[in-house]
């Protein structure tokens, strides 16, 4: 695997996506010089180089914002390419704007160009269900063990759709190092129960070999960009590295999110004024709405929204946010959908409750009840909440305690992996998942 900042990426999926977009590029510079050469209006490959990458940084950009460089997502709409139609109409779109704005000029060598590279997002595209097995993109494991850590990682990698188990092997098997080799598998995850018996002398061969032999936690996390609470030991959390917060970075990210709330509030405000005006219209009640969360270190603070539910909501108690739950206003369900209700905390990160990127903060009923329930609950509030987050960009509001377990999964990776990258990589998804509107309840 490759490591970039804190993740761990596959170098032949990462090389498929590189070689996707120079195809494009090469696909548009050859159909324009092509016809230009037809045509009598030849371009020089310096005036090609510009509309070319132009073009293809938006058929990227729409295929990030499309989800397809999420490689379950692009096999799963490889089958009747809804999603891809749409991000190749788009791209032609804001083509077609920036001519009649007088932005650029289309030709035919850059109508060619054009029409190439759509060409060659289509056919890649389409071919990708092929191209997954004749490249080997997912990760293909040697799985030793046969016992419940091993059934719960099998059930972990099959939400996944980067990992592909191709064989088995028990605790007591030897020549792991030459299964290894027979199976085509490019690591070897070990997943058994009791470590007392492991077949150390076959790991140590497979490391000897050059193979890469991990845990089944460490493995997952990697793999997954989560923690999965079932699979990781406790050892492995005390002896691995992670959960590292210097001085400097506290002061960095703590500048930065005050820089940003106030940047944001003085370009929302409008915004808010009508989303505030709105909710006085729709449903009678208070315009803000303000409930007791939990922050740094387990304190309670007080946090801020648009009120986006009946007045009478909570009326019989705490209740956890259901898919189209009756108690939401016709305005807050809209508010909730772009995360506009979430506005006003921008004052709670001014005033140091929360931070721009952080876990989301968690109502004292809810926590009470979920650290008794779930392993390392708790490791949430070593960091600030925050206003997004990766388990907020990862996953939808958690509404049960299933839930809940799945969301804090993330929650302890984004705390295990601390860093300014992380966070900026947040922000981009989540600029993401505002635009779609995706996982509002």
């Amino acid at each position: 695997m490759i490591r970039l900042g804190i993740h761990y990426l596959e170098p032949r999926r990462v090389g498929f996506f590189v070689v996707e977009e120079s195809l494009l590029w090469l696909a548009f510079v050859l159909a324009a010089q092509l016809v230009g050469r037809l045509t009598g209006a030849a371009l020089d490959l310096p005036s090609l180089l510009g509309p070319a990458l132009t073009f293809v940084a938006l058929l990227e950009a729409g295929l990030y914002f499309a989800s397809l460089h999420d490689l379950r997502t692009a096999l799963a709409d490889a089958s009747d390419g809804r999603r891809l139609f749409y991000v190749l109409g788009a791209a032609m779109l804001f083509q077609s704007l920036a001519v009649w704005m007088g932005l650029s000029s289309i030709q035919p060598p850059l109508l060619a160009g054009l029409g190439a590279a759509c060409t060659a997002t289509l056919w890649l595209r389409y071919a990708l269900p092929q191209l997954t097995l004749r490249l080997r993109l997912r990760t293909r494991i040697l799985l030793v063990g046969s016992g419940r850590m091993a059934r719960q990682l099998i059930r972990e990698v099959a939400r996944d759709g980067g990992v592909e188990i191709t064989g088995y092997a028990s605790s007591e098997a030897t020549g792991l190092a030459a299964q290894l080799k027979s199976a085509g598998a490019d690591l070897l995850v070990v997943a058994t129960d009791d470590q007392r018996g492991l077949p150390m002398a076959e790991l140590l061969a497979c490391r000897v070999e050059g193979r890469s032999v991990m845990a089944a936690g460490t493995f997952a996390t990697r793999a997954l960009c989560r923690l999965p609470v079932e699979l990781v030991r406790p050892s492995e959390l005390v002896f691995n590295d992670g959960f590292a917060r210097p001085l400097w970075l506290r002061w960095t990210r703590r500048a930065l999110s005050m820089a940003v709330s106030l940047l944001l509030l003085i370009a929302t405000l409008p915004l808010l004024i009508l989303a505030m005006l709105a909710i006085r219209l729709d449903s009678p009640g208070p315009v803000l709405f303000l409930q007791p969360r939990v922050g740094l270190g387990g304190k309670v603070f007080s946090i801020f929204k648009l009120r986006t539910m009946t007045p009478d909501a909570e009326s019989g108690g705490a209740v956890w946010a259901r898919p189209h739950d009756p108690r939401v206003t016709r305005v807050g369900r809209w508010l909730r959908r772009y995360r506009i209700d979430e506005l006003p905390q921008l004052w709670n990160v001014l005033h140091g409750d929360m931070e721009i990127v952080g876990p989301r903060p968690e109502r004292p009923e809810f926590v009470a009840d979920l650290a008794q329930k779930i392993p390392y609950y708790s490791l949430r509030s070593l960091v600030r909440p925050g206003i997004t987050g990766w388990a907020q960009v990862k996953y939808p509001y958690a509404a049960s305690l299933q839930e809940a377990r799945e969301k804090l999964q993330y929650d302890l990776y984004f705390v295990r992996h601390l860093s300014l990258s992380l966070d900026l990589f947040i922000l981009l998804l989540t600029a993401k998942v505002v635009i779609s509107g995706r996982g509002a309840r």
